[in-house]
């Protein structure tokens, strides 16, 4: 008797691959590439930097027809969440929403393949380090050559909205050097802290020039000096930035600039993701919603997401990418959970796809 995506899904989520883990990273990998080998898929383990990552393929090809991606890496979470709660529809655990539902939806899709998998031209790509930026990843593996004609990549697009866009992200340090001196004598020193302070308060008042669904500005990190009687010498903030488009981006840039030389501070881009377009009248996107549509006997809408997603590395390569999910809530949170029956439609869908427009004459 095959097991069904719940099982697979606790197998999964059993694996505590916390994002920079390597080692269960690749244990958990190791697992993956044995299914999609044991079912005669060509299936490599690729390392970027100790990450590993996984890519089957039914062609001897770095190119196929269709793409499905999902990464396995997850957020810290309590050991009682790597076992999956299936008591009823909601199917809580760390990853089972975000993301490793999706694996388990590819595992039973190949399972349930009327043909041999060497009858079909399409790939699957697992990737291990999503949550902090994908360069090692899905940007690391297009970069090197692997492509598709087109990608799904369920990971955002909330209860079947179908993601047409989303915001890039930037991630900049602001750094201060000052001046040390005894707290009691503050005029002998320079105060790496208040200054760096003072521009984040010009940086943070540019936020009211801005809708929220262009871009958002958000200070998530200040550190400065070593003691508490001690004028601090050195001040360093991150700032967590969401912009809409590349002239969004190209504005708050230069307004950024302005103000870190007003007072001399240095900028070090800690990552820069791009933002997401996808053309929802692409012919290979209309033919997967359509699908979509009949399995779910409804209609799918279009959506914005304020987050981002490895999507965005095929869309910089202009490879449409079909992001949209199922119900579920709480990523990151204790309280994790997707949607038993709208995993099971992820199957349906993909399967039906995969089955008239990935296979082989």
């Amino acid at each position: 008797m095959s097991k069904t995506e719940v099982d697979y899904l606790e197998e999964l989520i059993a694996f505590k691959t916390v994002t920079g883990d390597r080692n269960e990273s690749k244990k958990c990998a190791q697992y993956c590439a044995n299914f999609f080998k044991s079912l005669g898929l060509r299936t490599q383990i690729v390392e970027y930097s100790g990450y590993p990552n996984v890519v089957a393929t039914t062609q001897d090809t770095k190119k196929p027809k269709i793409l499905l991606q999902a990464h396995m890496d997850v957020v810290p979470a309590k050991d009682e969440l790597f076992k999956l709660d299936k008591t009823n529809d909601k199917l809580s655990g760390r990853g089972a929403f975000d993301m490793k539902f999706a694996c388990a939806s590819y595992f039973r899709v190949l399972e349930r393949l009327s043909k041999p998998a060497n009858k079909y031209d399409f790939g699957i790509m697992l990737s291990f380090d999503e949550e902090i930026g994908g360069t090692n990843g899905v940007k690391a593996l297009l970069d090197d050559g692997y492509s598709c004609k087109i990608c799904i990549l369920p990971d955002s697009g909330k209860d079947w909205h179908i993601e047409t866009s989303a915001k890039g992200a930037w991630f900049v340090e602001l750094v201060k050097k000052g001046k040390n001196a005894h707290a009691s004598e503050p005029h002998t020193g320079i105060n790496s802290a208040e200054i760096l302070n003072s521009a984040l308060n010009e940086l943070l008042e540019l936020r009211q020039k801005y809708d929220t669904s262009d871009l958002t500005l958000t200070l998530t990190k200040f550190t400065s000096g070593e003691a508490m009687n001690q004028v601090p010498d050195h001040a360093e903030a991150i700032l967590d930035i969401r912009y809409r488009n590349k002239e969004t981006l190209s504005k708050i840039e230069a307004q950024l600039s302005e103000v870190a030389e007003k007072h001399g501070l240095h900028t070090d881009t800690k990552m820069l993701g791009a933002c997401m377009d996808v053309d929802r009248r692409d012919k290979s996107v209309c033919e997967f919603v359509d699908i979509a549509q009949r399995v779910l006997g409804r209609e799918i809408e279009e959506g914005h997401s304020s987050g981002s997603t490895d999507g965005r590395y095929f869309c910089d390569k202009g490879i449409p990418c079909i992001v949209l999910q199922p119900n579920g809530e709480g990523r990151h949170s204790d309280n994790e959970w997707v949607d038993r029956k709208g995993v099971e439609d992820l199957t349906e869908m993909i399967l039906q796809y995969i089955e008239k427009y990935a296979i082989i004459d």
